[in-house]
């Protein structure tokens, strides 16, 4: 996107960070660069995208030079970047409300590839990304990095994978192969840690019916116990139930409430619907309720069914269901127990995503999809067009466990970044601050540093906000009124003309030409 802006009578102006990607004013930050093959049309939902890029499985010597959680505009411009704010392997990462405040909630800990889990924290930041909450029930389990859902603004559904002793001999196990991953849903109090409701997967579901099969040579001890379950995510309802989908079983189910006994499921050896034509899914991720009749015989879910896997089903040979990845939306009808696929959504690239991946049905009926172990996102109107669609890297370098499209309104407590250039006969002044979707101007100052005299302070140049990133250049003959010491500072006004913020005063430095590509190839020079 080509920036706009005006010139005034003191400055050339430009808008946005040079190409090759580094910004001026934030060197240290390292953002992904969206490689984006459907441009969004004028159909896409309002909001930004919000994804935590990390390292693919395929290829983890190739990676994103920061993996964290992001907010992007939709032609890939940043809007913010947790480094600093949030650390570790970062997951999950999405705007919704805590205490009637909008409220950003991520996944910070570590991840364990090879099983497909990790452990951490879930943290809750407001809209000037200060942490205002952790959720941590006070059971004494460690929080997975599947599922951080926040309900009616008061309470969380978290994941935990608990590894306990178990006798497996009936399912095929040896003796000594005695540990197995009890999957746990708790819903906790935010505030307090009190737990509200408990699930163990292996109170309800036995491990006869997994699909996963068990290795000669796992389940030996805790940290390898056979993951016969793999609950990767929670949702809840208006009526207390709950809804659930478990990897491993292949399988989707309602829970109760009350006592967290099956109401129904989808899927697996057991499914109460019959499973209409072209339903058969399997390995799926991210079921969410999405709307009852007003009699309860109909009710409409989503959720990603990746068909695909890194091992085959037990007692199975193929690895994969169909050829790519879906997006679905089912409707179940408690008369008959039919299911019906109302709306399926398949990669415009046709990807199969054998990891990860979500389904976000947004407010104006548009689908916004993450494809996971692929590293890209799509959203398509209602009736299944693209409108638009982008890889987080160019290449099957990155991948994101969850990505969504949320609106936000960012009001960083942080102070702007500023720096001044001098390059020849010219100095450019760049500014940004990390997280902001508030200022719509940058107006640029220059006094004399030698003085302490507020009247040395001059207006140098205006320059419309159209990126992470806005810049200024200053003919040199317009700042040497200000002396040999000039110092330079921006303040940032929003688009009613009120001040939201300034930056510190600078020193003018000398331009330094390196760009990423130099720095890459002195990287190489070993």
């Amino acid at each position: 996107m080509k920036p706009t802006g005006f010139v005034s009578v003191l400055a050339t102006l430009t808008g946005c960070a040079r190409a090759e990607w580094q910004f001026r004013s934030r060197p240290d930050l390292s953002p992904p660069r969206l490689n984006i093959t459907i441009p969004a049309t004028d159909d896409i939902s309002p909001g930004f995208i919000f994804v935590t890029p990390y390292p693919s499985f395929k290829d983890p010597a190739v990676f994103p030079e920061q993996p964290a959680a992001y907010i992007l505009r939709d032609d890939g411009d940043l809007v913010w970047s947790s480094l600093g704010y949030l650390s570790g392997f970062v997951a999950n990462f999405q705007a919704t409300r805590y205490q009637g405040q909008p409220v950003l909630q991520a996944f910070q800990g570590t991840i364990d590839s090879r099983h497909g889990r990790g452990h951490g924290t879930l943290q809750i930041l407001d809209n000037q990304y200060r942490p205002v909450a952790q959720v941590q029930s006070l059971t004494n389990k460690i929080p997975s990095l599947h599922e951080l859902r926040i309900v009616n603004e008061k309470t969380a559904l978290v994941e935990i994978y608990d590894p306990v002793p178990y006798d497996l001999t009936a399912y095929g196990g040896s003796e000594r192969q005695n540990w197995i991953v009890d999957s746990i849903l708790q819903e906790v109090d935010i505030e307090t840690g009190e737990l509200i409701f408990e699930v163990h997967s292996l109170d309800i579901v036995s491990p006869a019916d997994s699909l996963a099969p068990l290795p000669s040579g796992a389940a030996l001890d805790a940290p390898d116990a056979w993951d016969y379950f793999h609950l990767n995510s929670i949702d809840k309802d208006d009526e207390g139930n709950y809804l659930i989908s478990a990897r491993h079983t292949s399988t989707i189910y309602k829970l109760s409430g009350r006592d967290g006994s099956i109401i129904w499921q989808l899927g697996g050896d057991r499914s109460t619907f019959e499973l209409s034509p072209g339903l058969d899914f399997g390995w799926q991720h991210d079921a969410r309720f999405l709307n009852r009749s007003g009699d309860g015989t109909i009710e409409t879910i989503s959720f990603f069914d990746n068909s695909a896997s890194t091992f085959s089903q037990k007692d199975k040979s193929q690895t994969t269901l169909h050829t790519h990845s879906r997006a679905l939306i089912v409707q179940l009808n408690h008369a008959d127990n039919s299911s019906l696929v109302l709306q399926s959504y398949t990669s415009p690239d046709h990807l199969s995503a054998q990891s990860q991946g979500n389904t976000q049905v947004l407010p104006n009926g548009n689908v916004f999809v993450n494809w996971g172990q692929e590293g890209a996102v799509t959203e398509f109107s209602a009736d299944g067009t693209p409108i638009f669609n982008a890889f987080l890297e160019t290449g099957a370098s990155v991948q994101s466990y969850r990505g969504f499209r949320f609106e936000w309104t960012g009001r960083p407590k942080e102070v702007p970044a500023v720096v001044a250039l001098r390059d020849g006969s010219e100095t450019s002044v760049y500014v940004s601050w990390n997280g902001d979707t508030e200022v719509s101007l940058w107006r640029f100052y220059a006094q004399d540093g030698d003085s302490a005299d507020a009247s040395s302070v001059r207006k140098v140049g205006d320059a419309r906000k159209v990126s992470f990133e806005t810049s200024v250049t200053i003919p040199a003959q317009r700042l040497q009124e200000f002396g040999a010491h000039v110092r330079i500072f921006a303040a940032g006004f929003d688009k009613d003309g009120t001040v939201l913020t300034r930056t510190r005063e600078v020193a003018v430095v000398e331009a330094v030409h390196a760009s990423r590509e130099d720095r890459d190839e002195q990287a190489g020079e070993l």
